[in-house]
């Protein structure tokens, strides 16, 4: 398999999909306000939950940014808000600490968008300009549909299945405000362990992981070195 694009998955979440024969993970739960509903019927949930679903592919499908982020949880903005202050801010020694997965995440944002706009832009804007800029696999995305929905109070934990095949990894979805949504940070932990298993497999160092899979991305060495500079 191909080295992990981060630019994409981070852009759509769902792509990690079509990218990666993931095993889930379960993630430890970010406090934040939530609205638990009770005494719904929970048919009437997991029609909610499959909407929520059809509504975040379909926007991914037709570039649709404003939708698509308004289908973020907050921990997933806030993931995106991490990621601009890192862009602004990180010198090399400091991203090179980080997860690998981040450090290509960050880097990648660098290379796609302008400093001004990083500066200027929130977190949303963000999630949102990469749905818009369609960097993603559509015909994957596409061919995505519900398999099953499970649900526990205000978590809903979604199967999806391409191509006739189950993923084996599920997609979260959290109620907040009352509305279902989409938290793409089980997907990034996900993208973290398959990340760690690339480098190993190809018998590389974290540096050398990163380097390459960035040089991808630029024309010349010196555009590759100018990406560790913080855009702030």
């Amino acid at each position: 398999m191909s080295r992990v694009n981060m630019r994409q998955v981070v852009v759509g979440g769902m792509l990690c999909l079509a990218l990666v024969g993931c095993a889930e993970k379960k993630a430890d739960p970010v406090p934040l306000p939530r609205s638990t509903v009770s005494g719904v019927d929970p048919a009437v949930d997991k029609a909610a939950v499959r909407q929520a679903f059809t509504t975040y592919q379909k926007a991914l499908l037709a570039k649709d940014g404003k939708t698509a982020a308004s289908m973020l949880t907050a921990d997933t903005i806030a993931y995106y808000a991490a990621l601009k202050k890192l862009a602004l801010t990180a010198k090399e020694p400091y991203l090179r600490r980080a997860r690998v997965s981040d450090q290509v995440a960050v880097l990648s944002l660098r290379a796609s968008v302008s400093a001004d706009d990083i500066r200027r832009w929130s977190a949303t804007e963000l999630a949102a300009d990469g749905v818009r800029r369609g960097e993603l696999n559509t015909s994957a995305i596409g061919r995505m549909t519900v398999a099953d929905v499970n649900l526990s109070v205000d978590t809903a934990s979604v199967t999806v299945r391409m191509d006739g095949q189950t993923n084996p990894f599920a997609l979260t979805f959290w109620r907040e405000g009352g509305r279902w949504k989409f938290r793409m940070i089980p997907l990034l932990e996900a993208i973290e362990t398959a990340t760690r298993a690339q480098v190993k497999k190809l018998h590389l160092t974290d540096r050398q992981y990163v380097d390459q899979t960035m040089a991808t991305r630029v024309t010349s060495p010196d555009e590759l070195a100018a990406l560790w500079v913080p855009a702030g």
